[in-house]
């Protein structure tokens, strides 16, 4: 891998090179400028880890890129602020029929921007966009799996634009493109394009390679998490942080992994190009082949008379060495003869040995018995010296022992003697001037104790009067808060209201002809496409549902009554089996989500129930049953209503002297009564023996007999109350927030007071302690002090005498000690050479014992082997014969075909040898080669070897320096990213410790896992990130962020949703972190979307940008704060 250096002087042409193209490009039409776009244009990464992005700020570009703006001329160019002072920021994004935004444009600051709306305003709508605009994935976004999903409801296409600053160092043909560019993406239904316009709003280019090409030259990467970072992708990262998840991350961010990809396609193209030089090879190898057998052809061509002489001289050689390898045969078969004779000896003499042997072996048997006795005898007297050695030697080294521990403890002792002495003098020098300075210091430490004392009286007296009063702040501060918690409850009560309201409104308004709109949309949805399910013969089995709208009343006074006594089962729906529950469920659920309509499952009939038997009868003027007053046409609904309900018990009067009459007393029940209701009172009976009475408040009607009209201008009418409440509750809530700002500092003010008041008494009391707690030690009497130096004095001279004389005993054991040692040493070696002397005589006479035993065996043995051998060396003899005639006549025929010729090849060479010339005089005179064409043939394949053998030369050489080449690549791969993970971690510890965290790092390159444990100062000792709280974890992320950052420069940053899981103190951390970052690199631009409201402080480097709903209005324009 090359240098730096090198890198930066090799960027800097291609950079040169690119400008160039682009300074001198024109519009489309233009026959030259097509050549010049579909030239392929050099791929630097501007944000890779290998290559430095310094050639960008290239000074001489600079000049350039001015020279070109000041020969732009716009007919009305817009005023950019001096911070756009970089290529690739972001100045506007402007969609059209986008996601929610009908119409939308937001107008971006050069610096630090806060994106700030609640959810459903459209913030995602902006990242998403902008990675889409720029040549983005949809599927990367996390919003839609296909690009046109993201039209709005409705619309058949929608439109991205995005306008990026073109001035700064390397800007993208700017005596053509001007100050600032345009990217454009039409998105349809079937396809998008792009346009790609210059500052004045004219197409200059619609190919995306020149889009990705600007994107090249301005450095940007939106499918980077690090540089544009949306909603879900972020919320998954502050969720997880898993160790897996960090090292891709990693990887990513710094680009890594676009190395580690090439470094892998590199090395499988180089092995694939060995492969192929090994192929190559073998055909050289059969090229090679091919040339010496036309170099034989054309040598057998020319010397045919050659080849029958090497013929006649190989025959030669094969008779001479037929007659050389016959005269080894003989050779082998006399020294064969000379063993058996030899053997033969061997076996005559032990025939005729064998009884002066056996007396001769029982005769040393018995010598060796002798000297094994006596060796007996010295070796137990030896030993018995030995063992007297031992113990005499035992016995010194106890007494040496005890002497050495006596040493000690004179030793000790006299240490301790002379360290006391030299206490006593010094005590003795310094006798008067401790006895003054002690005294002093007692005075002073008095004093000093009496001013402390005072202190804390003072302070705690102080500390009383600031707790009670910080008491009564405390009342009112707690007072305070719960009002504003009322008024943020209330307020927010009364917005989820009114954006029910509105969602309502909007519904109603659509769907004015349909009778199911009052039932909301998701009702009209499953109502089609149930219909469209149960068709035909299945349509009686159709759930039924909302029940509401099969149900009215009878008499319209009665038909708020009707609809709060039904109102738990008016959206529900009816099924006849489980089967069917289970697809409605599916239904509902993909409709409505999680907030299903309750489904029943009962059997489904075709009559309604006859309950004449079980129905109560009104036996009362101005009195009726509840199931009299409603109408329902469907059975179905009707019989769930008779049985869960029991509308058929329930009966309804105006007075409720006639409610109380019937369930008061237990003889004016009605048979099957179970309730009255008094709708005019709002009150419900229970009849005795269970009497009771309830409040039973009666809601205006919602989903029966309900005029759409009505009900929309009742939704208005309700919307206007609210907005009326909603205005004075803000004023109050204002007021009340104002006030417990001011409570709030009065018992932060309090606290700190009373924080220093106890931190000065506790000093204090630390400080009295200590002093009380001080020693003065007393000085001994100064004739005391002389007699004890005496004592001393004496003690250790005595304990230098008993010291010399254990010394002497000590060495005069020592000497006894050593005579000993040398005595046993002695005898130890007499020992082992007795031992070694008798091993010897047993293994001896062993041997002996054993030759005796086999002495008869091997007599009879080596008679038959004497029998053998002489028949043995007979037959010998007769080979021995045979050979030599053999040999006589191989010699006589080799005579014949010529003298000797001394050769190393063996037969088979020979023979082989043979058969070639045969095969090549065969050859020779049965085909008739042109030696000419034969030679022009072998010139050729010459040639072809030769150039083959260059090539291959030349390539083996590429391969060895691409090898090399590729392994320093591979280990500056490593090396930058280990140097990118230690800045990684550098910058995470650095920002961590702002809030004194903790953190500690993991990394396995080959597990490809950076599992990172984070500390908190809040005492969690815990290092897994999921059990951190909300706010360090999101604390952690955006530290991590930070330091990923370090690693890549880009010319713009989207966050999306960092503070989702923070709560108000962790979140204002981060963001003034964050705006501190902003600060710091002014070269770069940042733009952090947030659901919450900020209390940032807008700057000229700080831009609030607030959304409101899509849904307020048709076209959506962002309000700077």
């Amino acid at each position: 891998m090359p240098n730096p250096m090198e890198n930066k002087r090799k960027m800097r042409r291609k950079l040169q090179s690119e400008s160039d193209g682009d300074s001198s490009s024109t519009e489309p039409t233009n026959k030259k400028s097509k050549s010049a776009t579909n030239q392929e244009e050099p791929k630097l990464d501007m944000s890779s880890p290998l290559v430095s992005a310094s050639c960008s700020r290239q000074s001489t570009e600079s000049r350039r890129s001015q020279r070109s703006y000041s020969s732009f001329n716009l007919s009305c160019e817009p005023q950019l602020p001096n911070e756009f002072n970089r290529c690739g920021k972001v100045i506007s994004i402007h969609l059209e029929n986008f996601m929610c935004h009908e119409s939308f444009t937001v107008d971006f600051g050069p610096n630090t921007n806060f994106l700030v709306g609640k959810n459903g305003s459209g913030k995602s709508a902006v990242i998403t966009a902008l990675s889409l605009g720029l040549a983005g994935n949809a599927r990367a976004t996390s919003r839609a799996a296909s690009i046109k999903k993201l039209i709005k409801n409705g619309e058949t296409s929608a439109k991205i634009e995005i306008t990026l600053c073109n001035v700064g160092m390397c800007p993208f043909d700017a005596e053509h493109m001007g100050p600032h560019l345009t990217v454009v993406r039409h998105i349809r239904q079937s396809s998008s394009t792009y346009e790609l316009k210059d500052a004045r709003g004219k197409i200059v280019s619609r190919k995306l390679d020149d889009v990705k090409r600007l994107l090249r030259r301005f450095s940007i990467h939106v499918e980077n998490p690090i540089f544009v970072l949306n909603q879900d992708s972020a919320r998954e990262f502050l969720k997880k942080l898993e160790p897996s998840s960090n090292f891709t991350l990693l990887m990513k961010a710094t680009q890594m992994d676009t190395c580690a990809s090439a470094l892998s396609e590199c090395l499988t193209l180089r092995q694939k190009q060995a492969r192929s030089l090994e192929h190559f090879k073998m055909r050289m190898q059969v090229a090679e082949g091919l040339v010496m057998a036309e170099e034989e052809k054309l040598a057998a061509l020319r010397d045919k008379e050659a080849v029958k002489l090497k013929l006649a001289e190989a025959n030669t050689k094969l008779a001479w060495l037929s007659v050389a390898q016959k005269e080894k045969e003989l050779a082998s078969c006399e020294h064969s003869i000379q063993l058996v004779e030899v053997k033969k000896a061997k076996l005559v003499a032990a025939t005729t040995q064998k009884d002066s042997t056996q007396v001769t072996l029982t005769q040393q048997l018995s010598n060796f018995e002798e000297k094994k006795r006596h060796n007996q005898d010295v070796h137990r007297s030896h030993e018995t010296r030995m063992r007297e050695a031992t113990r005499i030697l035992q016995e010194q080294y106890l007494k040496a022992c005890n002497i050495r521990t006596q040493m000690k403890n004179a030793e000790k002792r006299l240490n301790e003697d002379e360290h006391e002495y030299e206490a006593c003098e010094k005590h003795i020098s310094n006798y008067h001037a401790d006895y003054a300075r002690i005294k002093q210091e007692r005075e002073e430490l008095a004093t000093r104790a009496v001013e402390l004392k005072q202190l804390v009286a003072e302070r705690e007296t102080l500390v009383k009067q600031a707790r009670q009063e910080q008491l009564e702040q405390k009342e009112r501060y707690n007072a305070v808060r719960e009002q504003v918690d009322a008024q943020r409850f209330e307020r927010n009560k009364l917005n989820h209201t009114k954006q029910n309201i509105q969602t309502e409104m909007e519904t109603l308004r659509r769907n004015k002809s349909n009778k199911l709109s009052i039932y909301g949309e998701q009702a009209i949805n499953v109502d089609g496409a149930l219909r469209s399910q149960y068709t035909g013969p299945n349509q009686h089995r159709m759930p039924r549902g909302p029940l509401g709208q099969y149900i009215t009343a009878v008499n319209p006074k009665y038909r708020d009554l009707v609809e709060n006594q039904l109102s738990s089962c008016l959206r529900s729906y009816i099924v006849s089996s489980d089967k069917e529950r289970q697809a409605l469920r599916a239904l509902l659920q993909r409709f409505h989500g999680n907030n299903m309509p309750t489904i029943i499952t009962s059997a489904f009939t075709n009559n309604i129930y006859n309950v004449s038997k079980f129905k109560v009868q009104a036996t009362t003027p101005n009195t009726t049953v509840l199931i009299d007053e409603i109408s329902c046409d469907d059975p179905v609904v009707m019989n769930y209503l008779i049985d869960s309900l029991r509308i058929e018990t329930v009966l309804v009067t105006e007075s409720k002297e006639t409610a109380e009459f019937l369930t008061s007393d237990t003889e004016n029940v009605p048979p099957n009564l179970t309730r009255v209701l008094v709708p005019g009172l709002g009150l419900e009976y229970i009849p005795s023996p269970n009497y009771a009475v309830y409040s039973a408040r009666i809601s205006p009607g919602r989903y029966m007999q309900v005029n759409v009209d009505d009900r929309i201008r009742q939704l208005q009418d309700a919307q206007r109350s609210l907005q009326e409440r909603a205005a004075s509750i803000n004023a109050d809530f204002q007021t009340l927030r104002e006030t417990l700002e001011r409570a709030g500092q009065e018992v932060a003010q309090t606290t700190t007071e009373i924080s220093q008041c106890l931190a000065e008494v506790q000093k204090a009391s630390q400080e009295i302690i200590e002093i009380e707690s001080t020693e003065h030690r007393d000085l001994p009497e100064y004739d005391r002090l002389k007699t004890h130096l005496a004592d001393c004095a004496e003690r250790i001279e005595k304990c230098k005498e008993e010291r010399r004389e254990l010394q002497l005993k000590l060495e005069a054991i020592d000497e006894r000690k050593a005579q000993y040692e040398a005595m046993k040493s002695d005898e130890l070696k007499a020992l082992q050479e007795l031992s070694k002397q008798m091993e010897s005589i047993d293994t001896e006479a062993h041997e002996v014992t054993n030759r005796i035993r086999t002495l008869d065996s091997e007599y009879s043995q080596n008679s038959r082997h004497l029998q053998t051998m002489v028949e043995l060396v007979e037959n010998q003899q007769r080979i021995k014969q045979e050979l030599l005639n053999e040999l006589e006549k191989m010699r006589h025929a080799a005579k014949l075909m010529g003298e000797c010729i001394e050769t190393k090849e063996t037969e088979e060479e020979l023979q082989d040898l043979i058969s070639r010339h045969k095969a090549r005089i065969r050859q020779v005179e049965q085909l008739n080669y042109d030696p000419e064409e034969v030679e022009k043939g072998l010139a050729v394949l010459r040639y072809r070897l030769a150039e083959d053998t260059n090539r291959f030369e030349r390539t083996d050489s590429v391969i060895r320096e691409l090898r090399t080449s590729y392994h320093d690549h591979a280990q500056n791969f490593q090396r930058s990213r280990s140097h990118y993970l230690t800045m990684v971690e550098y910058s995470f510890q650095n920002s961590l410790s702002l809030r004194h965290f903790n953190a500690t790092f993991e990394s396995n390159i080959r597990a490809k896992t950076w599992s990172i444990n984070v500390f908190p100062a809040s005492g969690n000792k815990t290092s897994n990130a999921k059990s951190l709280s909300g706010g360090e974890r999101s604390f952690t992320t955006v530290s991590l962020l930070k330091g990923l950052w370090t690693t890549s420069d880009h010319p713009f940053y989207f966050l999306d949703e960092y503070d989702v899981f923070t709560d108000e103190v962790n979140r204002k951390f981060i963001t003034e972190m964050l705006i501190k970052e902003g600060e710091d690199l002014r070269h770069r631009q940042y733009c952090f979307l947030t659901p919450l409201d900020t209390a940032v402080t807008e700057s000229p480097y700080i831009r609030i940008l607030k959304l409101s709903s899509p849904d307020e209005d048709n076209t959506n324009e962002h309000s700077q704060a």
